[in-house]
């Protein structure tokens, strides 16, 4: 097993991030330049961030991985890119699953051969959402194509790769590092439109939706700190308390200074939706909170860290 700490000057340590470019990958990006050397790789949106090498990856191209891989030679990888749309991952479930799955599949391979570390990111929706305060041993039980690629993905993690974490990261709120605009950042935009603009419509967000909502910044200190401990299998990351998304407006809305007249509540029992969507995926976090450095912020927290 790969202890990362044991090679002695940090900078010799090699760091290829995936989906760099993307809201949470530019902040594991950033942070990791500042330690190691960071390799950044990106599909759609080409990036820049200091002291980070940019390079195009397209996941769904197997040995261009490999080859980047080869020439790179990292000795942590963190897997951060996705077809993470759920929408378009029902109507594109092929597509998904290459992607997704897939990717992650050889990318272990890979790392398992090269004795290199592997970080994996997931999500909190692999859950059914009946239940809530899951833990790292409950069962799945994904009820959408996009959350059954990221359980597949999983199980080829850790069947393919001993030295490998499974990182299930919660709803993320927060700001991008990078001059685009990132869906994770959609309320607080359409707040501050309809603020200025003076758009008497309110934002509907459901009252009967739960997740343990962790601000992008705090997820990605956890994550680098994760991936330099000896820690291996599945451990969930998110916030220190299982919130809604109306009750997470209301904070938002008094972050930023701005009226609760801004949202309206409603219920997701009564909403067209398109893909399904657990109801309560709040994580248990306890494993990660009995051996991180790093604290998990409820929403007050992050919500001050951010807009300070």
């Amino acid at each position: 097993m790969v202890i990362l700490r044991e090679y002695g000057k940090e900078r010799m340590i090699k760091v290829f991030i995936t989906g760099a470019s993307g809201f949470l990958g530019g902040h594991l990006a950033k942070l990791s330049a500042e330690k190691y050397s960071t390799v950044g790789a990106y599909h759609s949106y080409k990036f820049d961030i200091l002291k980070v090498k940019s390079v195009y990856c397209d996941l769904s191209k197997p040995e261009l991985l490999k080859n980047l891989f080869d020439s790179n030679k990292p000795k942590l990888i963190i897997h951060n890119a996705a077809y993470p749309n759920p929408d378009k991952c029902e109507k594109n479930p092929d597509l998904a699953f290459e992607i997704n799955t897939g990717s992650t599949g050889a990318i272990a391979k890979w790392a398992e051969r090269n004795n290199c570390r592997l970080v994996f990111i997931s999500t909190d929706m692999v859950f059914n959402g009946r239940q809530g305060n899951y833990s790292e041993e409950d069962p799945v039980g994904p009820l959408s194509i996009y959350a059954k690629t990221k359980v597949e993905a999983e199980k080829l993690v850790l069947h393919e790769c001993k030295n490998a974490v499974v990182c299930r990261i919660a709803l993320m709120y927060g700001r991008g590092v990078l001059p685009r605009q990132y869906s994770s950042e959609w309320l607080e935009r359409v707040l501050k439109e309809k603020y200025n603009s003076e758009i008497e419509e309110p934002i509907l967000l459901f009252t009967d939706q739960y997740r343990s909502m962790i601000s992008v910044n705090n997820a990605a200190r956890a994550v680098m700190e994760v991936a330099f401990t000896d820690y291996c299998g599945i451990i969930h990351l998110g916030g220190a308390e299982r919130i809604s998304r109306y009750e997470f407006g209301k904070k938002l809305c008094g972050a930023l200074g701005l009226p609760e007249s801004l949202i309206r509540e409603t219920k997701y029992d009564d909403a067209a939706v398109n893909t399904p969507r657990p109801k309560d995926v709040s994580l248990n976090i306890s494993r990660a909170s009995s051996f991180l450095k790093t604290k998990l912020l409820n929403v007050d927290e992050g919500l001050k860290e951010i807009c300070q």
